[in-house]
């Protein structure tokens, strides 16, 4: 079989059309360390643009791409002025389908350089181990052979550094793994491209040393001459289609034969070191189709869709090297038609776009990953908002969370049997919280309260409820607003202003509520309703330490009348303490609700409680099909583990103290008066002006446009770090700037230009 009728069958269907090639060599005879193809069509030895096009279409057809990145072949003696020149020449004729790298060593001058990058507009620099000042330049570091001044200019004009890693052990060797992570970080306007897929020609390298890089934002891979699909995978697994970027590695890519892994190293199969006369059964190919073959099978394995694909292959490429116009936004035209389908726009009121900035808010996504977020217009943002409304305390598609639930889902995540994760999770939940004795599960926080409130209006035969809080949409807890003369009763519980339409009257008075640290209040409920009182449902803290003796005086008044106490910590639940922060405290409820965090952004809340209490479960009638599934206790098992080997309260409270300073600190800069109240783990952000909605609103929208998301609230993760403040607070200055600006010339709403964001339950219609 011919390599293009491989090509053909196995591939044609899978390769978009007009890929973009992110990894290919142009250069001259004299520059050729050896001859890489035996069949290579050349222009008079040349490794011409038209020779490229030549030989590519020759298996590929019209599905070969037409142009992308290039840059010379790296040899040690060659005439590097000369050529660079060569390809910066070839490049020219390429009808502005191309772009080129300059080569260069570390002892050049970058004068010259920036020069020649600036006057062609090349795409920035190809560093190579070659020209280190050793003789063993395979066991170079990194900074011999990539000076600090290519950093320093791709950091100023946001250029690309393509970076061809050596050491044996490659992304898994940790000198490589501390340098790229530091400069990296230092540079953050480069943007640093690991050629090979990160050298992944040994696949278990960049499995092995691929989360060093996990959360650098600038970093991407090409797929180029990698024949198998291991590091792909590795890759697609730890940054998404958006990182990896189609590269063939011309004229390696005309070689016949492939590379492999062969114990902690690789060789390669071809006509120098292999007589493939031994293997009958088994005749070379391209390259170029040895490693297409590997995207193929890594894409695969991955699940990817059309629309991933085509990003590896085009999309990512085009972004990064800024080839054609930008594609035209379409998030907000969705979220408009969303709103007539969908009542309300969103299934969550807090991921309304109106609650941030309307017209403005990018309502979808399309890959999330640390605290990397990646909207529907393909805008890589960093969220420092609520990392999923508190869900996703782990950070987004946490990896040992991740690799759990996938292995749930191939495996069946649902059964006529129930999952066994169920029973595992249950036993590490008591085992976490020695005064509980019973676990029931629910999918999400508002069904685990209504079944919290049914188990203790059973337990005690009793229909009245006490609260203190926001607790969820259920009827139980809306019939606050029934009662006669008592309008807007959960103004005080973060909901003002809402009307309990569909809530049966009938459930007016049942719903009874007090303020957080009035226990005289909730004495008032007791001396009142004791008798007839189920349960005192309220967070342990929202945004303030209980006061002396609040929580202990709660817990007495619950014995005193026999009401239960619900400990709901669908919010506050793990971010402060390992298995909820009503252990830091020192106060046992009769039940715990946790929900969010407990399933790292897997629908997952458990009811924990006293087998007394939970007993009454059975009494009622208390089911759902869906609660039985698997991934949810799969996701909940994984992340328990990962709390019990990371401190992730200790790691979110650093990161939320450090962003509290930092926030005051710029506001009292600039003269505006800007707040971080609550724990440091659950922020609040506000500014003390009367047009406060309105400022917050600009703040937002300049944000956006500096690529973060950010809001009223600030709730860290643990993908958080000091970059990510550094940064951020770097990106916040200026806006700081102009909202002083703005209070001066009182022109807030002239500079926003688009509406305030919502502070209530406002109607989108």
């Amino acid at each position: 079989m011919t390599d293009q009728e491989l090509f053909d069958r196995c591939l044609r269907s899978f390769v978009p059309p007009r890929p973009i090639d992110i990894h290919a060599h142009l250069y001259r005879r004299q520059d050729a360390a050896l001859p890489l193809a035996d069949d290579l069509q050349t222009d008079d030895g040349d490794a011409s643009l038209n020779a490229y096009r030549r030989n590519l279409a020759a298996w590929m057809g019209d599905a070969a791409p037409q142009g992308g990145l290039f840059f010379a072949f790296p040899t040690r003696d060659s005439n590097l002025a000369a050529a660079n020149q060569f390809l910066i020449d070839q490049v020219a004729q390429s009808d502005g389908l191309s772009r080129g790298l300059l080569l260069v060593r570390p002892h050049d001058d970058p004068a010259p350089a920036e020069a020649l990058v600036q006057q062609h507009r090349l795409a920035g620099f190809k560093v190579y181990h070659l020209y280190a000042d050793r003789a063993d330049t395979f066991q170079a570091t990194i900074g011999e052979f990539l000076p600090d001044w290519a950093w320093e200019l791709a950091d100023q004009h946001s250029l690309l550094i393509m970076l061809h890693l050596v050491r044996a052990r490659a992304l898994a060797d940790p000198e490589n793994q501390a340098y790229r992570l530091d400069y990296a970080r230092r540079f953050p306007n480069a943007r640093l491209i690991l050629a090979h897929a990160a050298r992944g020609f040994c696949g278990a390298h960049t499995v092995e040393g691929i989360d060093s890089l996990r959360g650098v934002p600038n970093v991407y891979f090409d797929t180029s001459a990698i024949c198998e699909p291991a590091p792909l995978e590795a890759i697609l697994r730890a940054f998404g289609p958006s990182r990896l970027l189609f590269g063939t590695d011309f004229p390696v890519s005309e070689m016949r034969g492939k590379c492999v892994s062969v114990g902690d190293g690789f060789c390669w199969l071809d006509s120098r070191n292999f007589d493939w006369r031994e293997s009958p059964f088994a005749q070379p190919v391209r390259v170029g189709l040895e490693s297409l073959l590997a995207v193929k099978q890594a894409c695969q394995t991955l699940r990817l869709n059309d629309s991933d694909v085509e990003r590896i292959f085009s999309g990512g490429a085009q972004e990064l090297l800024g080839f054609g116009p930008r594609p035209q936004p379409q998030v907000q035209e969705i979220y408009t038609r969303a709103k007539q389908i969908i009542p309300g726009g969103t299934q969550l009121l807090s991921k309304r776009p109106e609650m941030y900035a309307p017209e403005r808010w990018p309502a979808y996504y399309r890959e999330a990953r640390g605290c990397e977020v990646i909207d529907l217009d393909g805008r890589r943002l960093t969220d420092m908002t609520t990392s999923g409304i508190g869900s996703c305390l782990l950070g987004y598609a946490d990896p040992e969370v991740t690799n759990a639930v996938v292995r749930r889902v191939q495996l069946g995540s649902m059964c006529t049997l129930n999952s066994s994760e169920e029973f595992e999770l249950a036993e590490q939940l008591i085992a976490i919280h020695p005064w509980a004795e019973q676990v029931r599960y629910c999918r999400t926080g508002g069904e685990a309260m209504a079944v919290a409130v049914r188990i203790a209006r059973a337990a005690t035969r009793r229909d009245r409820i006490a609260f203190c809080g926001y607790h969820g949409w259920s009827d139980w807890y809306l019939a606050a607003e029934l009662a006669e003369g008592s309008r807007d009763q959960l103004k005080e519980h973060l909901l003002p202003g809402l009307e309990p339409l569909g809530v049966p009257k009938g459930l007016a008075g049942t719903a009874l509520p007090f303020r957080y640290n009035h226990i005289d209040e909730l004495a008032t409920i007791v001396r009142q309703h004791g008798s007839q009182l189920a349960a005192v449902v309220m967070e342990p803290t929202r945004s303030l330490d209980p006061a002396p003796d609040f929580l202990e005086d709660v817990r007495q008044l619950c014995d005193d009348c026999g009401a239960a106490l619900v400990f709901d910590e669908i919010t506050a639940g793990w971010r402060m303490h390992l298995g909820g922060v009503h252990l830091k405290y020192g106060i046992h409820p009769d039940i715990a609700v946790f929900g969010k965090a407990i399933g790292s952004g897997h629908p997952l809340s458990a009811i924990i409680g006293r087998a007394q209490v939970m007993e009454a479960a059975q009494a009622t009638f208390i089911s759902s099909t869906y609660w039985t599934e698997g991934v949810g206790p799969t996701a909940g098992l994984a992340t328990l583990r990962k709390f019990q080997q990371i401190d992730v309260p200790a790691h979110v409270e650093s990161i939320g103290d450090a962003f509290r300073t930092r926030w005051e600190a710029l506001g009292h800069e600039h003269g505006v008066s800007a707040r971080a109240t609550g724990h440091a783990s659950l922020l609040h952000l506000s500014f003390d002006h009367p047009q406060a909605a309105a400022l917050g609103t600009l703040f937002t929208v300049r944000m956006l446009q500096r690529g973060y998301l950010t809001g009223s609230s600030f709730y860290p993760s643990l993908s958080h770090t000091e970059h990510h403040l550094e940064n951020y607070f770097v990106s916040a200055e200026p806006v700081f700037s102009e909202l002083a600006q703005a209070i001066r010339e009182e022109d807030i709403l002239r500079r926003l230009g688009s509406p305030i964001r919502h502070r209530g339950l406002t109607r989108l219609n």
